[in-house]
């Protein structure tokens, strides 16, 4: 993987590119009003771009405070996350075993097929908790790559706001954006998770089998809520500042962020 200095040194060579071609524009003797305003822009938006290149460690900073302030870190998430997985594990675990136990019964009973369908019920709670493993893996790797690659992404988008013409501005403050905040805010998700999930109070007793297998099919609505609903919300939430954030980024609502005239 690339070295986020090395982007950013990058960033900055182009950036220069743009200013020179900037200036070159904003002093043309060419009586076009659009020349003049094109280099004034380029101008204006090469200077913003030097300051958030000279500024990355401070970005960097920022971020590890907000994560203080949040009282969370990607150690709290991925422990967070694994106690998840364990506990959908071993709820699968459970619905098999009796599902097993059920099957035999059946089978040494010889008790006709049409009563078979009796454990759908069970079977439609182990393909929902698989479901939802496999978005608890979808969440561990999301996090691993926001927190392995966070500083390539500002960094990536940092050069893409510096290329000429503001071709990449948009693209640009948008990784940004998304990069900030998802490196803050996805830690907070599985607490959210874990703050409502049934299988944290899981009993399994194995006295009656059509009660046991009743309780585990009652849960579905809560495992819809906690491992999904809340999730998909507090996710369209980040999405959401995700685009506000870009729009102060890249200086689409009123001025920029930092201030910048010529």
């Amino acid at each position: 993987m690339y070295s986020p200095f090395e982007i950013l040194y990058l960033a900055i060579v182009i950036d220069s590119l743009s200013y020179t071609i900037g200036a070159l524009f904003y002093g043309s003797p060419i009586p076009v009003r659009g020349f003049k305003e094109m280099g004034h822009k380029m101008i204006v938006n090469s200077i913003y771009v030097a300051v958030l290149a000279n500024i990355f460690g401070l970005i960097l900073s920022i971020l590890s405070q907000l994560q203080n302030i949040l009282g969370v870190n990607w150690s709290i998430f991925y422990l967070d996350i694994g106690l998840l997985q364990i506990q959908t594990g071993v709820a699968i675990n459970m619905g098999k075993f009796l599902y097993g136990i059920i099957a035999i019964i059946l089978y040494y009973f010889k008790v006709p097929s049409q009563f078979y369908s009796l454990v759908t019920p069970l079977l439609q709670y182990i393909s929902f908790l698989t479901d939802i493993l496999i978005l608890l893996n979808f969440y561990m790797d999301l996090g691993l790559f926001i927190q392995s690659s966070y500083m390539v992404l500002i960094a990536v988008g940092i050069l893409l706001m510096a290329l000429p013409f503001q071709m990449g501005k948009g693209i640009g403050s948008m990784l940004i954006a998304f990069t900030v905040v998802f490196y803050v805010g996805l830690p907070l998700l599985p607490i959210l998770i874990s703050n409502t999930s049934p299988l944290q109070n899981q009993n399994f007793v194995l006295q009656d089998i059509a009660l046991q297998t009743e309780e585990f099919y009652a849960q579905i609505p809560a495992l819809f809520y906690s491992f999904i609903l809340i999730p998909l919300t507090y996710m369209g939430v980040l999405v959401g500042f995700s685009f506000i954030l870009q729009s102060f980024i890249g200086g689409y609502v009123a001025k920029l962020p930092i201030p910048v005239e010529i």
